[in-house]
């Protein structure tokens, strides 16, 4: 299967080298609050992210979908906000305007920024309502793409 949107993991490969020059590690074990992100960060060390539900993607490559938590993670350091709800909205927000600066804001800028309201906003929505990320989450955000209620109607994708 292709992903959702080529050019937006290039662009994410491409955010994520611009904002994290040091690179990042990928792990089974990652910091899972702020408080420990931000301990972890402000120590100096390198950014983890973790290794986990990198299947059935938008992305399709694990690579992308590791560097897009570590940009959104980035943000979430970056805006010292939680890895809540109101955190990954802001962390979104971030990110959205991020690509607007770097690439301007267009059809093409406002699509990615769709997506990423998809994949941040609702599924962290579905989290809160289910207790559990989507098991398919590409399924999930084409169905919150063209329409989100339709996306929270079946809570074993």
């Amino acid at each position: 299967m292709k992903p959702l949107e080529p050019a937006l993991n290039a662009a994410i490969i491409l955010m994520t080298h611009r904002l994290l020059p040091g690179g990042y590690r990928v792990a089974e074990e990652a910091p899972s609050t702020y408080e420990a992100l931000s301990s972890h960060l402000d120590g100096g060390n390198q950014m983890v992210v973790y290794s986990g539900g990198s299947e059935n993607t938008i992305y399709e490559d694990r690579q992308v979908n590791y560097a897009f938590r570590a940009w959104h993670d980035w943000c979430h350091w970056k805006g010292k906000v939680a890895l809540d709800i109101e955190g990954e909205a802001g962390a979104c927000q971030m990110q959205c305007h991020q690509l607007y600066d770097v690439f301007g804001f267009n059809a093409q800028t406002f699509r990615w920024g769709t997506i990423i309201k998809a994949e941040v906003i609702g599924q962290a929505t579905y989290y809160e309502r289910y207790h559990r990320f989507p098991t398919n989450q590409r399924m999930f955000v084409e169905h919150y793409l063209a329409n989100p209620e339709i996306a929270f109607i079946n809570p074993n994708q």
